[in-house]
């Protein structure tokens, strides 16, 4: 690699955001060498990877999470920092691209076998049925226009304008997180409301204190901490709790660099280099800034209604309670194992423990060790974060899946797999994908601190090799860009993992605008 690779003005650039040029030699590595696929070993499945829990056995969990809360030990990590762009592209395309917004203007031009007039004709035949329903009506009262006129009219470009434009609600370009989701009989909720709700049922403690933080873009910071803490004030009066919320950004530093297509570091117009937001991989660090214990993970969008909130929140606290369960024994082994007063059948113990309840293959790992190596590999290995994540029964969802991981020092693992991840030209790769029977909807349960109530240092169990790498455009020009580790596949690539298989009915997300039409975003009576 050129010795001369940066100018002093690149320098300075990186000095800024926090980026050093080892750091962005080595991306520049990493995206000439491409990207390093993730070999499958089999999908995981129920018995095989997948935990299946009994009646009896979810009732023990739920205590156990009940012990966990009281303490003041759970909290809540929402990333929600996306924009709601995704959820009004349809929208959008449609309002560019059509002179006279009609269901005939649109059949005209998209044609009546497409997604887009399909899912046109399901927007415009339930507006009404929308939480937005009656902003967009006040938005656009006052300005002199009637949207009941428009609706009779069957012409719809004032509606997209006040819904999709700064003159309106503007909704193509807020967060996500402020979005209004769900109607109730006196108020309607946004997403981030929701999780408001839903931290009283999974994180409150005794003292009736709910921890939730959220990871917001730089651009919205400002209002997303204004809307929340009045939020938070309005429901801890009426839900009789006080809220710990708090908000982090992505930081700068963890921007990866862009390349062209000839691996050359990708200058702008301006002869700067490009940096780009590295992921979602990126909110490792916050997630380690936040020095949390156990923690909740869900994204901002996989939120239901009050009436469909119970059968959510059971599954959350059954996965808490596992996290708990299986975490109080690996404390108890780590004491025993640091004691170093072990005798053969004690150590037998423990790598039985590890056998049944995180990873079989480290028998094999470990038949030619003797015992104080076990001791020290086994101790090793029970020494790092734990997550316990909710898999759902694939029924077609995009998503990750989860697999048994073979890495390259022959390690076999659970982890969670995004199909990007996968060398789609391999045959034997793909018949592995094909056969899996899960996905992952980010119900994810991690136990942050060690045997010693310290916090773990979370940098140090990613597999920083695990990057996306893709295409993108810029000013017109095509670039290769850098994705981190995700935050839950490579960015935990070295955590004690266990699965455990939840109901469907509790991964309700929104891509589109439509799927706040679904059964689980459905408003219902006011109720807690």
């Amino acid at each position: 690699m050129a010795k001369n690779l940066y100018t002093q003005a690149d320098l300075e650039q990186m000095e800024k955001l926090g980026i050093t040029e080892d750091e962005a030699r080595r991306q520049l590595a990493i995206l000439e060498k491409g990207q390093r696929w993730t070999a499958l070993e089999r999908p995981c499945t129920p018995g095989d990877g997948i935990t299946i829990l009994d009646p009896e056995d979810q009732e023990h969990l739920i205590r156990r999470w009940q012990e966990g809360a009281d303490k003041g030990r759970l909290g809540g990590f929402i990333p929600a920092s996306g924009a709601a762009t995704r959820m009004f592209a349809f929208l959008q395309r449609i309002r560019n691209q059509v002179d006279r917004v009609t269901l005939e203007g649109t059949a005209d031009k998209f044609g009546r076998s497409s997604d887009d007039y399909r899912e046109f004709r399901v927007f415009v035949g339930s507006l009404d049925d929308f939480a937005f329903f009656e902003p967009l009506v006040e938005v656009m009262s006052k300005a002199g226009v009637s949207l009941q006129e428009n609706l009779q009219l069957g012409v719809y470009n004032d509606i997209l304008d006040f819904l999709l434009e700064p003159k309106g609600l503007y909704y193509s370009s807020q967060p996500k997180a402020l979005i209004p989701f769900h109607r109730y009989s006196d108020h309607y909720r946004t997403a981030l409301e929701e999780h408001l709700v839903e931290a009283v049922h999974t994180v409150r403690d005794r003292k009736q204190w709910c921890r939730i933080h959220f990871t917001v873009a730089v651009e919205n910071q400002a209002e997303a901490e204004a809307y929340g803490g009045e939020a938070s004030a309005k429901y801890g009066k009426r839900l009789g709790v006080q809220y710990d919320l708090s908000f982090s950004i992505q930081s700068p530093a963890t921007n990866t660099l862009a390349v062209d297509l000839e691996n050359n570091p990708f200058r702008k117009d301006d002869g700067n280099l490009l940096f780009r937001p590295g992921g979602h991989g990126a909110l490792l660090q916050n997630l380690n800034q936040l020095e949390g214990d156990i923690v909740f993970i869900k994204n901002i969008d996989n939120v239901v209604t009050d009436e469909r909130r119970d059968l959510v929140v059971r599954y959350q606290r059954i996965l808490a309670g596992m996290l708990l369960e299986v975490q109080n024994a690996i404390f108890s082994y780590l004491r025993v194992l640091r004691s170093g007063s072990l005798g053969a059948n004690e150590v037998q113990e423990v790598l039985d423990f590890v056998v049944h309840r995180l990873n079989p293959s480290v028998k094999e790992q470990l038949l030619s060790c003797s015992d104080e190596e076990k001791v020290a590999r086994l101790f090793r290995l029970l020494n790092r974060p734990l997550r316990v994540c909710g898999m759902v029964v694939n029924r077609g969802e995009p998503g990750g899946g989860p697999f048994w991981v073979k890495d390259g020092s022959g390690r076999v693992s659970l982890q969670v797999v995004e199909q990007a991840e996968i060398d789609r030209s391999s045959p034997e790769q793909v018949a592995i994908l094909e056969g899996s029977t899960h996905f992952s909807p980010v119900q994810i349960v991690c136990g942050l601190r060690d045997f010693q109530g310290q916090p773990f240092d979370l940098r140090q169990f990613v597999d920083s090799e695990a990057t996306f790498v893709s295409r993108k455009t810029e000013d017109g020009r095509e670039l290769k860009a850098l994705e981190l580790p995700g935050l839950w596949n490579g960015g935990m690539a070295y955590w004690n993992t266990i699965f455990v298989e939840v109901p469907e009915e509790t991964f309700n997300p929104v891509k589109t605008i439509n799927d706040l039409l679904r059964p689980g975003h459905r408003s219902g009576p006011l109720g807690h």
